[in-house]
């Protein structure tokens, strides 16, 4: 009773003063003077402390936080974003197998062997599209004769051989007779022969001139032009194309040819990618899908 009549008597003294108080309960001004004429000011203190950390939380508690789901959505968006547009395939499909000297074969391949004409080896499931290049090609006044196909890593190795050798009998040095082989020869575990998916082809006025026609000079002819506008629509690319040699570890191939299916032929031609590079960017989005599918367990 003594603190509620002390009360009335402030908020009258605060009225004769002038001033304005809105409500006698729990008014802080009201209580703070009450603190001071009672000697009670911790108490005061205290519930101020309790109002501004109430009001805190209640600030606090408002912002949004984003839940665990929204998190591992935006992430897989995220990832999802990294992802390049490409045909549907993967670095392990047969027909994108890479051989190069950082890829080497360590036995020879295992496939169904396709004998042509002239008895080459080619791998059987590339046949159709082999023989279909060929004969659209001949249709329209083209000439082809083929030059090599498949070999196996005894057969690279006794061309590698031969060709060091032929080398070094002009006097050159050991180093010199190395690197001029190795920038047309693949070493005997890294020649793409060896996987019955590539072959050497040229012209017959060529092939009876020089070198069996496997040369730079294949690329004036018409039986080239054709092939490079028209063998991606068969599924086959030129491997070693001018201009990435330091890609390929290869010399320009104006004659070689190698399958990788018919989508992939056709984004490579394109976009202008060896087959190190197509599978360099397979390879990224294998790892951005690995990440995706780790995200969502």
């Amino acid at each position: 009773m003594a603190r509620k009549y002390e009360q009335k008597r402030i908020m009258k003294m605060l009225l004769l003063s002038g001033l304005t108080v809105v409500s006698l309960s729990g008014c802080a001004v009201v209580e703070d003077l009450w603190g001071e004429l009672t000697g009670n000011a911790a108490s005061s203190e205290t519930t101020d402390s309790q109002t501004t950390s109430a009001s805190f939380e209640t600030e606090t508690s408002e912002e949004p936080v984003e839940s665990s789901e929204e998190s591992a959505e935006s992430i897989q968006s995220s990832l999802a974003d990294q992802l390049i547009d490409v045909p549907e395939a993967h670095t392990s499909d047969w027909n994108l197998i890479l051989v190069n000297r950082d890829h080497q074969l360590t036995a020879n391949l295992e496939f169904e062997p396709y004998y042509t004409e002239n008895g080459f080896i080619l791998d059987q499931r590339i046949a159709e599209r082999f023989e279909a290049m060929l004969a659209d090609g001949r249709a329209q006044g083209m000439e082809f004769v083929l030059v090599s196909t498949y070999r196996t890593l005894a057969d690279q190795q006794a061309n590698y051989d031969s060709v060091y050798q032929s080398y070094l009998n002009q006097g050159i040095s050991h180093e010199e007779a190395v690197k001029k082989t190795e920038d047309y020869i693949a070493l005997p575990n890294a020649s793409e022969h060896s996987t019955g998916l590539a072959f050497d082809i040229t012209e017959p006025d060529l092939y009876y001139q020089k070198d069996m026609g496997l040369v730079d000079d294949f690329d004036q002819t018409l039986e080239a032009q054709w092939l490079y506008e028209h063998a991606p629509e068969y599924g086959f690319i030129l491997r070693y194309p001018k201009g990435k040699e330091a890609v390929t570890y290869i010399q320009y191939e104006a004659w070689h040819f190698r399958y990788v299916g018919v989508e992939n032929a056709q984004y490579m031609q394109e976009n202008q990618l060896t087959l190190e590079e197509y599978i360099e960017i397979l390879q990224h989005n294998e790892s951005i899908r690995q990440q995706m599918e780790a995200n969502s367990e």
